[in-house]
């Protein structure tokens, strides 16, 4: 990764251009043309420093509902059931951690019972418990890693 790859990699987080042809606005800022910037932005999504790039809506203001999910995995169906929860198109953030609850994630649909006629499928099918931790207040953060 060299010091363009870095300035795009901080201006895709940071103010990606609103416009039909963002990465040609973007090749302008770095000196490069927007057929070069596509090609460095997908050799680094293909090395792994990208995963994706995309919009975060506020899911309120779409009158979507949400829930932090936290269960307890035997350490041999972590994936299975981690790819199973990764089905539904709402779940964001499935991550595994160290502690009695150590896989944990985030769904989002558009009612509540959606999510709860997932969940309870998920716990039907393999026989667990998943803990639910409904928003209280909302603390916003600002994501941004300088690179």
């Amino acid at each position: 990764m060299d010091d363009i790859d870095r300035k795009i990699l901080n201006m895709i987080q940071e103010g990606f251009p609103v416009d039909r042809r963002p990465f040609r606005i973007i090749g302008e800022m770095v000196g490069l043309n927007e057929e070069m910037v596509l090609n460095r932005i997908k050799a680094l999504k293909e090395k792994g420093v990208i995963r994706r790039i995309g919009p975060i809506l506020e899911r309120k203001r779409l009158g979507y509902e949400s829930v932090l999910c936290g269960l307890h995995v035997e350490e041999d169906k972590i994936v299975e059931i981690a790819k199973a929860i990764n089905r539904h198109s709402g779940v964001t953030h499935n991550y595994e951690r160290d502690g009695e609850l150590n896989l944990w994630f985030t769904i989002t649909a558009k009612t509540k019972k959606e999510i709860d006629t997932f969940l309870a499928d998920v716990e039907r099918r393999f026989s667990i418990r998943i803990y639910r931790f409904p928003e209280k207040r909302m603390f916003k953060i600002k994501t941004y890693f300088p690179v």
